[in-house]
């Protein structure tokens, strides 16, 4: 009898460790600053920085403001989600310039795994659009490049970007972090 109950027991703290950790399959690198590598699970690892790479064509009305995702999947590959939007408060990647909320103005895709579809355009976002999200798969290393439309005002502050990230391949997970530009 004992043993039964013994089993039982073991069997139901199993089956609750392993229900928490699928609740919690949220996690949170809190702060982080540019350059540092944040990972996500065992296998994806993204580094944020400011970059300066050109956005031909997209007009602006303030200071060009450029954050380049550089992401590295190892040999396994990977299939990420994320929301991006041209209104501040729908989209999952946005940069904060004092107390203000900045949605990106544009995109740029760059996974070298995606053969001749790696064409690197340029895609503005309209804020009349809702986007439901990007899935990309890809192998090895890529980039996603953001360029943000920053006021002349807010143009000398400092600034963070919020980035939320879900991993679909390998392991779902999801990450939310800001990076200190």
């Amino acid at each position: 009898m004992m043993r039964k109950v013994l089993l039982f027991v073991a069997v139901f703290a199993l089956s609750v460790s392993a229900g928490f950790t699928q609740i919690t399959g949220t996690n949170s690198a809190g702060q982080v600053k540019a350059g540092e590598t944040v990972p996500i699970g065992d296998s994806l690892f993204i580094k944020v920085s400011k970059a300066t790479k050109p956005f031909a064509g997209v007009n602006l009305k303030g200071e060009p403001f450029v954050v380049l995702l550089e992401m590295d999947s190892g040999k396994e590959g990977a299939t990420l989600f994320y929301k991006l939007s041209a209104n501040p408060g729908s989209s999952e990647l946005y940069l904060m310039s004092a107390a203000q909320k900045i949605a990106p103005r544009a995109v740029i895709e760059d996974f070298p795994s995606w053969g001749k579809d790696n064409d690197k355009e340029v895609d503005t976002l309209n804020p009349k659009e809702t986007v439901g999200g990007t899935t990309l798969t890809f192998q090895q290393k890529g980039s996603i490049s953001l360029l943000f439309d920053v006021p002349p005002a807010e143009a000398k502050t400092a600034k963070k970007l919020s980035v939320v990230l879900r991993m679909v391949q390998p392991k779902d997970e999801q990450l939310s972090f800001v990076v200190t530009l």
